[in-house]
């Protein structure tokens, strides 16, 4: 397999990404990696958020990665790969990781899993899911469209609302791009989106259609994680 090798502004991108991580004292008795998975409005970012607290892990967010590769006037090609360095760096100080990406990608799993290999981590990968609704809802809300990052405002569109619409605009376009990785139409009834079986291996899933629920989960997972 060729090297992946990055290029000056990849580089760049990449120095300016790891200025702003975190190192976190880790939580668990030995380091974990957790790999988000889960279509975009379905919290996986407020999920790793929460649980990195609890376990004391630092996230690495793709999307955080992808700001500092436009800001460099680079393509996102090699977001995968800075981010594997990212978790690299965490491992290699004991710290635990939260990869926030979706991690529904048999390329992303595979390059992952030889990050473990190479240090032993122990890695688990967490779904997040919700009522299709609730998804698309929070993206277009009031409430939710202030917390919309700086990658989503950066995608081009013909949207000509303020800035909090058009990045909710780019979001939820984003959002059904991604629906077919994670749900199939089922034509009963007037239809509906059915959640996929994910075809690997998952610690667990959590439903964030109601806040009081998941939050509750997640301090549970975050027991199991500490061991």
């Amino acid at each position: 397999m060729k090297e992946e090798i990055l290029t000056q502004k990849e580089k760049r991108a990449q120095a300016s990404f790891m200025r702003k991580i975190k190192e976190v004292k880790r939580k668990t008795k030995k380091p974990i990696i957790v790999a988000m998975v889960g279509l975009v409005g379905s919290g996986k970012s407020f999920v790793a958020k929460e649980l990195a607290k609890l376990i004391g892990a630092t996230i690495i967010n793709g999307d955080a990665i992808r700001v500092c590769l436009r800001k460099a006037g680079e393509r996102y090609e090699n977001v995968r790969k800075i981010g594997e360095n990212a978790v690299e760096k965490v491992i290699k100080k004991s710290g635990n990781a939260v990869l926030d990406s979706d991690f529904n990608s048999a390329e992303k799993q595979r390059n992952i899993q030889k990050v473990l290999k190479k240090f032993g981590t122990k890695l688990v990968f967490l779904r997040t899911y919700a009522d299709y609704d609730v998804m698309a809802g929070r993206i277009i809300s009031a409430k939710y469209r202030s917390s919309v990052d700086d990658f989503f405002g950066g995608a081009s569109t013909k949207w000509q609302g303020n800035e909090q619409s058009r990045r909710a605009v780019v979001k939820l376009r984003e959002m059904w791009r991604r629906t077919p990785h994670h749900y199939r139409w089922e034509d009963k009834s007037g239809g509906k989106w059915i959640l996929k079986k994910i075809p690997f291996p998952v610690f667990t899933s959590i439903d964030t259609t109601e806040s009081k629920k998941w939050k509750n989960e997640i301090i549970k997972i975050a027991r199991r994680l500490r061991g």
